[in-house]
């Protein structure tokens, strides 16, 4: 009898520390417990204040604590690795850009995840402008001027982007080819350098997020002579798109939020739904706009879309540059 009693006082003990180990369930099917947002870039960033405006909103909507953490490095492969490995039970998240969702996976052999396998998509979070500026010191006022000034003398060609193997260096190669014009591209580590530079007249021309521009635009230390997605920006309604001109080039730049494979479909309808209304509600809204980012909420199968479109433009643009996987 006592080895009976013992057996039994074991199996309860066992039982109540396999559910203690369990994530709590809230009444509507979400983890009560606390989640993660991954960062893939540093604290401060453009993406981390976006990242951490929303998870502030969305502890309001989901009434747990939302965290952000940042897993900085590799244009955001280690954060994506880590969702990768995550328990896929709505407690561990990611926001991250298009250049990882797209084209970390065109131009490197082994990313580390497959972001069709191992994700599950729960929306767009912002869309944000990029933009085309110019060195006050340039004397260049256009996109005619710098490409007449790259003609005459190939150093005036050198773009600086943010990072090698992005869409800003792909697009420079592009319209290299189809207009015949000596562009080039010179690759920084991140937008704060490239920007610091051309504002100090080391650069000729630069391509990043509008953001990252705008307040040095607005001192009058570099010009912005190009929008570079599919419209102008509010911000600066009179700076026509590239597209307007005449110009092969068109870069879209977006954020989007997901979650591990395998995570139940109730679920991240709930997170969907969070997010939907974070973005919705003035604070968010305020602050994007401060960064130039535009709030951008749509279903998972959207995002889905999006990525594919995405990933079927940028697949011949980044083979035709010529580009060797890493």
């Amino acid at each position: 009898m006592k080895t009976l009693s013992l057996f039994r006082r074991t199996i309860g003990a066992l039982a109540l520390s396999v559910v203690a180990s369990c994530p709590a369930w809230a009444a509507d099917g979400f983890p009560s417990g606390p989640v993660r947002i991954l960062v893939g870039f540093p604290a401060g960033g453009t993406i981390d204040v976006v990242a951490r405006e929303v998870a502030e909103q969305m502890r309001e909507q989901l009434g747990v604590p939302v965290n952000v953490e940042n897993l900085t490095g590799a244009g955001g492969q280690l954060a994506a690795r880590a969702l990768k490995r995550a328990a896929p039970d709505g407690r561990t998240l990611m926001i991250a850009p298009d250049h990882t969702a797209v084209i970390l996976p065109l131009t490197l052999a082994s990313p580390g995840f497959d972001v069709n396998a191992d994700f599950a998509p729960i929306g767009l979070v912002a869309d944000y402008a990029g933009a085309l500026a110019v060195s006050q010191a340039s004397g260049i006022q256009d996109m005619a001027g710098l490409l007449a000034a790259a003609k005459a003398d190939a150093q005036k060609g050198v773009i600086g982007v943010s990072a090698a193997g992005s869409k800003p260096q792909f697009q420079v190669d592009a319209m290299n080819r189809q207009l015949g014009v000596p562009l080039s591209t010179v690759p920084f580590r991140g937008s704060v350098p490239m920007v610091q530079d051309l504002a100090g007249g080391h650069l000729t021309a630069g391509i990043t997020a509008l953001g990252d521009f705008l307040e040095f635009h607005r001192a009058g230390r570099l010009k912005i002579v190009a929008m570079v997605g599919q419209r102008r920006s509010a911000l600066l309604p009179d700076i026509p798109t590239t597209t307007e001109l005449g110009y092969p080039m068109r870069i879209d730049f977006w954020v989007g939020m997901f979650a591990p494979a395998g995570t139940p479909a109730a679920t991240v309808g709930r997170l969907n739904e969070a997010l939907g209304k974070a973005l919705g509600t003035a604070k968010v809204q305020r602050r994007m706009g401060e960064l130039v980012f535009e709030p951008r909420p749509s279903t998972p199968q959207q995002l889905r879309e999006r990525i594919a479109e995405e990933t079927k433009r940028w697949g011949p643009i980044v083979a035709n540059a010529g580009w060797v996987k890493q």
